[in-house]
């Protein structure tokens, strides 16, 4: 299933707001970590390795397929732990189209903790149980590790890489940035929480689960869509000027809409 109603030049520009969001709140790794979003003709968008995050735009970024070449532009710099996270997550999951994988200062530290997140707020027990584990064993670029990362994955939106970072899926750009936007605000505020010494209140599980059952993400009018992304795409226009540029972007599907 890929999204209804973009045309990739929309999906470009999407990818690299959210490219600069990352980088604008600080999450980014200098040139490491990456977004993709999927396209209809079995391939995805990447950013160029080597390309700062607050660099990137919708023209620059790179289409790779699922057997790691890089369609275009030709001779296009690839991030191979990029590649294999990416594959391994959109080839896993047909109802996937947007992927972010982040390796931030907080992120790493609760998938250093034993415990991984904890249900310490209500934003954290809307998430709890959507959250999944893929356990460290080494850099990513190995088939046997993309492919473990789709199994750990499973059907949950959201994923701690224990040492490692942090990942958020989505069926949009939207869902997957305001996903990954929720888990890092609970990964920064249980360091804090935590770094404070005191004892921790801990809710029952019933309430985490009666709060984790009250997003609604099959809704065509859910809030990552109606109201928190146009928001994330205004603050990038007003303070990450030149993302949106598609002037070097000329291939033919440019307006065409991507809709199968």
């Amino acid at each position: 299933m890929v999204m209804t109603g973009y045309s990739e030049g929309e999906l470009r520009r999407d990818l690299a707001a959210a490219y600069r969001l990352v980088a604008l709140f600080g999450w980014d790794d200098h040139v490491a970590t990456h977004l993709s979003a999927r396209l209809p003709d079995n391939t995805f968008l990447l950013n160029p390795f080597g390309q700062m995050f607050d660099e990137v735009t919708a023209s620059s970024l790179i289409r790779v397929d699922f057997n790691g070449n890089v369609v275009s532009p030709r001779g296009g710099a690839l991030n191979i732990a990029g590649y294999t996270v990416h594959s391994g997550v959109l080839g896993s999951r047909p109802d996937v189209n947007c992927a972010i994988h982040l390796h931030t200062h907080d992120g790493v530290g609760v998938s250093a903790q034993k415990q991984g997140l904890l249900p310490l707020n209500q934003t954290a027990m809307l998430i709890h149980g959507d959250l999944a584990y893929h356990d460290f064993s080494g850099v990513v670029s190995r088939d046997d590790e993309r492919e473990q990362l789709g199994r750990d994955l499973g059907e949950k939106n959201l994923m701690i890489l224990r040492n490692h970072g942090t990942l958020a899926v989505g069926s949009t750009i939207a869902d997957a940035f305001y996903r990954i936007y929720t888990l890092e605000w609970c990964c920064t505020t249980q360091i804090r929480a935590l770094a404070g010494g005191a004892e921790l209140n801990l809710p029952n599980q019933e309430a985490v689960a009666r709060v984790g059952a009250a997003m609604n993400w099959s809704s065509p009018d859910r809030f990552s869509q109606r109201a928190f992304w146009p928001a994330m795409l205004r603050k990038a226009q007003r303070l990450c000027p030149g993302f949106d540029d598609l002037q070097e972007f000329d291939d033919e599907r440019d307006h065409r809409t991507l809709a199968l």
